[in-house]
């Protein structure tokens, strides 16, 4: 395979992962999404800033942004054996890369879990399975979004190598699992803290 057919699919994918739906529906309802909360436009901040409706629909929105560029490239590249996998997994990690780093924002973003679920659905819809079934488990036992969604985010890396997927699968795993701890860190010092924001269950 040409190396021109990676560097197109990086690039690309880049450029639809900056595209960020958080920041675009903050600015519609004016108000500056990466100056309050977490400073994140991605569905949690956007929840807690402009209500649960907005919360979930930049969170669908998210996923599909991930979804879509994944299932597109792993369905329709002609490739030969894995080659089409290894292109839909380089392509999410390009959609991880521009929804965390945005091209259009100052190389802000939001923390990749949403996106990543879309694209582990084209991919790995096992490991995602999986993955969601510790998201809800943590999250109702600590009502703590970050601790659940880094839970998620760990068991890929394993799910994708008990579910024997294509090494790229698993390779893509591990990527992506070191963007979002990255793009977490600030939590991580929290949760260490004691101090980390929980959603509080309402009556």
């Amino acid at each position: 395979m040409c190396w021109c057919w990676y560097i197109v699919t990086v690039v690309v994918t880049y450029l639809v992962g900056s595209i960020s739906f958080g920041a675009f529906l903050a600015r519609i309802n004016k108000v500056d999404v990466f100056s309050i909360g977490s400073g994140s436009p991605g569905a949690t901040n956007i929840k807690r800033t402009l209500g649960n409706r907005a919360g979930n629909l930049v969170f669908a929105l998210d996923f599909l942004k991930g979804y879509i560029p994944t299932v597109v490239i792993a369905k329709n590249f002609p490739g030969e054996g894995h080659l089409n996998i290894r292109l839909a997994a380089l392509g999410l990690i390009g959609v991880l890369l521009g929804h965390s780093f945005s091209l259009f924002h100052g190389f802000r973003g939001g923390k990749g879990v949403a996106s990543a679920m879309g694209g582990f659905l084209a991919i790995m819809p096992n490991t995602l399975v999986v993955g969601i079934f510790f998201w809800l488990v943590i999250f109702h036992a600590t009502r703590i979004v970050s601790m659940a969604s880094l839970c998620f985010i760990a068991s890929t890396i394993l799910t994708s190598y008990l579910f024997s997927y294509p090494k790229d699968c698993v390779i893509c795993s591990v990527i992506i699992s070191m963007i979002v701890f990255w793009r977490h860190r600030e939590n991580i010092i929290r949760l260490i803290n004691g101090t980390e924001y929980k959603f509080t269950k309402k009556s």
